[in-house]
């Protein structure tokens, strides 16, 4: 005889229970009221079965948590039942919570639709898992496509901060260890050829990913290329979103070979990165953020403010206090919501997707914001995405379930110790971390934790005769005050970001300074193609860097001339530069 599970059929919060069991079990166990089979037990009284579920299975009789969570095991769930048989203390809470649900039915069932939705199934991820990892390499094809047209600029054989330069001083530093510790297929080459092929790779390979296509390879192809990219791009790749990106690629390849484990470890990583997002901000007992006036300076001093964040800045106080208190609420008390049930999530991620929406439409984050709220797909199921279409990816045949279960244990535990080092004083094993540091498989973020209350920008001038000095361009950081704030997203001007970065510091504290003006000097054509050039290609014979004092006008101010920004010259940030030529002096020459 096969199991059978005989239930209260009058009870409606037993009725919402089954549900689950039966989609979960199938044909495995047949599922019948005591109301219809009671006489076929007479060994059972009615009261015994209205107090509590009965399980018949191979001659046995198994009764409240006991017979719940046998009987999901027969659906293959059985992790629930061995905590039940081996985990001390766990069967005694679980018979005590089933009597005292049991004994408080109709209350239950309004908490559990509250929390799991009006019926009770067993979430699904196929086409959650698809539009998660199409999501998370479009993002990869926005920044490598990005990233690519700069990348000369950059680090190119003529840019800023030649990559070859780089590695060079890296193997003379770190001997042999250099290749373990800066991870990077730039080894091979670092010429600028193999650097766009590189780039090209990353392309055609979130492509194939995003067609639906050899899933893992292409995931960790993509990986490998922009982890290799993040070294290599040294200063112009040092931010939280590259991070993100490389951590994000590498759970798709997971994804991809395991939709499950995939999908909860994207869940750990959304939870970790907005926790550690607001716990940043109150750890660095940052003042701003104390007194709730972090918003009256963020939208001004931001890096690359867009148009609407002069509007925003101008709201009320109270209204600019209480976005603080939202944004503390949002990072900190609902990331904690995204290990609950179904509905709570829900109000998480739409609380993470607000978040983002506003820094996006106030602030050019690239595509930082957008991969957020992509990887706030992982807090639904099919049962919210099933109208969409999907694309079904070959499921790879050498990464078995196994290996990807194992190795998501590993990102698990180093993303908890990430944690635990990151809000508590309490020691954690770093050891482990910094043997996966290189991988940059799991990191630490804590954005916006001390806001910048003064916008300082530095402008960057040129001279012909060291008299007369016009300034360089950028095209979206800050310079004539008439001119409107500017939307990047999805592209990131890396080398306007840079300058915003050397503004809060000191030259000598700022050495890639000397490489962007050795390059102006000497009119490299990749370099002027990101500023706007005053000298029309031709090289100035000195380059200076000036530093301004910027706020956004007041509305009357700004309907009195028009100007988005008012400046003051603070002096100079640097000295002259010029390029130096090579002096020879020729020695008289003696004959013996």
């Amino acid at each position: 005889m096969g199991a059978r599970l005989v239930f209260d059929g009058d009870c409606g919060f037993c009725r919402y229970s089954v549900e689950y069991a039966r989609a979960v079990t199938l044909d495995q166990v047949e599922y019948r009221s005591y109301q219809e089979v009671a006489s076929e037990y007479s060994d059972v009284t009615t009261e015994e079965f209205a107090a509590s579920i009965q399980l018949f299975h191979t001659g046995e009789r198994y009764s409240g948590a006991d017979a719940a969570f046998r009987t999901l095991a027969l659906g293959g769930l059985g992790f629930w039942h061995v905590l039940y048989r081996y985990l001390p203390g766990f069967a005694i809470c679980s018979e005590w919570l089933y009597r005292f649900v049991s004994t408080h039915r109709v209350g239950s069932l309004v908490i559990a639709k509250a929390l799991f939705g009006a019926s009770l199934r067993p979430a699904q991820f196929e086409q959650t898992a698809d539009w998660l990892y199409r999501g998370v390499m479009l993002m990869a094809l926005l920044a490598l496509s990005s990233l690519w047209w700069q990348i000369d600029a950059l680090i190119g054989e003529h840019g800023i901060l030649p990559v070859a330069d780089f590695l060079g001083a890296v193997r003379d530093q770190l001997g042999s260890d250099a290749y373990l510790q800066v991870p990077t297929l730039l080894w091979i080459s670092a010429s600028d050829t193999f650097v766009h092929g590189l780039c090209g790779l990353g392309l055609v390979a979130c492509c194939i990913g995003i067609v639906g296509r050899a899933r893992v390879t292409a995931a960790l192809l993509v990986y490998g290329v922009y982890l290799s990219l993040f070294y290599g791009g040294q200063i112009f790749m040092g931010y939280q979103w590259d991070l993100l990106l490389i951590e994000c690629l590498l759970l798709s390849a997971l994804l991809a070979g395991h939709r499950k484990w995939g999908i909860w470890l994207f869940r750990l990583l959304l939870f970790r990165f907005m926790l550690l997002s607001g716990a940043a901000k109150l750890l660095r007992d940052d003042p701003t953020w104390v007194d709730a006036s972090a918003l009256a300076y963020h939208f001004e001093t931001q890096p690359l403010p867009t148009t609407l964040a002069w509007f925003a800045h101008h709201l009320p106080a109270t209204l600019l206090k209480a976005g603080v208190y939202a944004t503390l609420l949002i990072e900190i008390v609902f990331s904690l919501f995204v290990f609950l049930p179904r509905n709570p999530r829900l109000v998480a991620g739409c609380g993470f997707v607000l978040l983002e929406l506003l820094i996006l439409l106030t602030g050019s984050y690239n595509f930082f914001n957008l991969l957020t709220i992509i990887m706030c797909l992982a807090l639904l199921d099919d049962r919210l995405l099933r109208r969409l279409p999907h694309l079904r990816g070959v499921r790879p045949r050498h990464i078995t379930r196994h290996l990807v279960t194992g190795f998501g244990c590993l990102i698990a535990v180093l993303g908890l110790l990430v944690v635990l080092d990151s809000t508590t004083r309490s020691r954690v094993p770093r050891a482990l971390l910094e043997v996966f540091e290189p991988a940059r498989a799991v990191n630490r973020y804590g954005l916006f934790a001390v806001m910048t209350t003064k916008r300082d920008e530095l402008v960057m001038e040129g001279s012909l005769d060291g008299v007369n000095w016009l300034a360089y361009g950028f095209p979206f950081k800050p310079g004539d005050v008439a001119d409107h704030p500017r939307l990047a997203t999805p592209h990131q001007p890396r080398l306007d970001w840079q300058m915003w970065f050397a503004a809060l510091t000191t030259f000598e504290r700022s050495p890639w300074v000397y490489g962007f003006a050795s390059a102006l000097l000497r009119a490299e054509p990749a370099v002027l193609a990101l500023v706007e050039d005053p000298f029309a290609g031709a090289p100035p014979a000195f380059v200076r860097v000036v530093r301004y004092r910027y706020r956004f006008t007041t509305p009357e101010e700004r309907e009195r001339n028009g100007d988005w920004w008012l400046r003051e010259r603070i002096g100079p940030w640097s000295q002259e530069m010029r390029l130096r030529s090579p002096v020879v002096r020729h020695e008289p020459l003696t004959l013996d």
